[in-house]
């Protein structure tokens, strides 16, 4: 195993076992679901250009964001902070929503593509 091999399976694995259900990343709200969403009110794109859309996202505190998944897979990863949403794991051409109920700012990226980060920031 190549060391890229094993970085990428030190992330993804944690990633994965969250994403069925192993808890952690300070679960907060319901499981992740797929609906249809429309595009703009809190709502975050990761698109197949790899960038999320928008970077920075402005809610109010219980408010459900929108983090649709256009093309080739993606993940979203919440940074381990206190009130933070569950993980995302693997997804493409899907949308799935996560409640912000902590005031806060919780920073994510993309471990597929670490290069895709955000922020929410709920006040």
């Amino acid at each position: 195993m190549t060391a890229l091999q094993r970085i990428l399976s030190a992330l993804v694995v944690p990633l994965l076992a969250t994403a069925c259900g192993g808890g952690g990343y300070g679960s907060t709200g319901p499981a992740s679901t797929a609906t249809p969403s429309t595009p703009g009110t809190n709502e975050v794109i990761a698109t197949s250009s790899l960038t999320f859309n928008p970077t920075t996202l402005s809610v109010a505190k219980g408010t459900t964001v929108s983090f649709t998944f256009q093309g080739v897979q993606h993940t979203v990863a919440f940074a381990a902070v206190a009130g933070a949403p569950a993980a995302i794991g693997a997804t493409s051409n899907a949308t799935v929503q996560r409640v912000f109920a902590t005031a806060g700012t919780f920073g994510f990226q993309c471990t597929i593509h670490p290069s895709m980060t955000g922020t929410i920031v709920v006040n």
